[in-house]
């Protein structure tokens, strides 16, 4: 009993020692080691140049590179304070290596301002509260409460936390960095074009790109399920994402019909990096007929040539699936009965042309991701 008694004295006064300290993202593990595990293979935790080979190489070939003058410091490295008020100027420091985009700076965002050329994130002053999502405890303000054990405990001993938000119900907390942005011609590089709807609280940035997996959130507590926080579901786990896009096949005369339905509330892989491809194999017999790739890319550029997203001023071409869009592809093949069809949908992290300029030479970069896969048994 005095060893658990003497063991709860040394954590609780650990605890109390961090939390007099300024809230930083290594600090977490402490009691979200899951958490934190996830958070350090994210694209968050990966924002910055030092940690991002395909933003590195997109950032070296910009001018301002030649001078340090960092323009992405407000969505791909907000915690880099110093950097964003101009105080430095981009450098290799502790920030930019472990905490590019923190814990705490996501969980402290208030309120979204809308602006043309990019939203902005509006901070809460209060250093010690979060925000965070909690439907049985929407509204509350959830203050630390020691308890006899550690799994009665109340709250967290390093922050309070604020369960009223909207922003973190209908995700519009991501769309301060997630939403647009416009580069100096006034022109839009990149659109998610997002649909509200009346169905955001069940369905939004945070319902999908982070969903409930299992594994209790905080280790003092066993809660069984927690949000995924590896912020690249996309890529890590696109089988999360595979129930927002449906493929179906219709058999025609002469031909069938695949068609490709978006349920999401944003363009499919709207960044320009991107490649969507839908890919259709036949099956007849021992046989494997290989048809020919459907392509859904955004091509942007300058007189009616690609160009570097700086230097962009218009959409040479946009087969991207818009949200909602349901997508009708036709193919000039008699199916006949006894065959199999498997339709793959999928992209490309960079597309392979893009990458090969851009000299990414990891081929995980530009290699096709299945995010959904269908087969289809023909039958008279």
């Amino acid at each position: 009993m005095k060893i658990f008694i003497t063991l709860g004295i040394l954590l609780f006064t650990t605890l109390n020692t961090y939390a007099s300290k300024e809230l930083k993202t290594h600090i977490c593990q402490a009691c979200h080691p899951k958490i934190y595990k996830e958070y350090q293979s994210s694209m968050h935790a990966k924002a910055s140049i030092y940690k991002n080979e395909i933003f590195r190489a997109v950032w070296e070939k910009h001018p301002l590179s030649k001078t340090n003058n960092f323009k992405c410091a407000k969505c791909h490295t907000p915690s880099d304070k110093k950097l964003i008020s101009g105080e430095t100027k981009l450098s290799k420091n502790s920030i930019q290596l472990h905490e590019p985009i923190s814990c705490q700076y996501c969980h402290q965002i208030k309120s979204i301002e809308e602006h043309a050329k990019s939203n902005t994130n509006i901070q809460i002053t209060q250093k010690k509260t979060i925000f965070a999502r909690n439907i049985d405890k929407k509204g509350q303000m959830l203050e630390f409460k020691p308890q006899s054990s550690l799994t009665k405990m109340v709250g967290s001993p390093y922050h309070d936390i604020n369960y009223s938000n909207e922003n973190y119900y209908n995700g519009n907390m991501c769309l301060g960095c997630h939403s647009h942005k416009q580069n100096d011609h006034g022109f839009k590089v990149c659109d998610f074009e997002i649909k509200k709807g009346k169905s955001d609280f069940k369905e939004n940035c945070i319902t999908c790109h982070m969903p409930q997996v299992s594994g209790s959130f905080v280790n003092h507590k066993d809660t069984k399920t927690h949000a995924f926080h590896g912020a690249t579901a996309l890529i890590d786990k696109p089988f999360l994402l595979s129930k927002h896009v449906k493929l179906s096949l219709e058999k025609g005369n002469k031909n069938f019909v695949i068609t490709v339905k978006n349920g999401s509330n944003h363009t499919l892989t709207p960044h320009p990096l991107r490649l969507s491809k839908l890919k259709v194999s036949l099956q007849r017999e021992d046989k494997i007929i290989e048809l020919k790739d459907v392509i859904f890319i955004k091509v942007i550029g300058k007189d009616g040539k690609p160009t570097m997203p700086w230097i962009a001023d218009e959409i040479i071409t946009d087969k991207t699936i818009k949200a909602f869009e349901k997508r009708e592809l036709k193919f000039n093949k008699e199916l006949k009965s006894g065959d199999i069809v498997t339709v793959r949908f999928g992209y490309h992290i960079v597309n392979p042309q893009i990458a090969k300029k851009l000299q990414l030479k990891e081929k995980r970069l530009s290699k096709f991701i299945t995010l959904t896969r269908k087969i289809f048994k023909i039958q008279d």
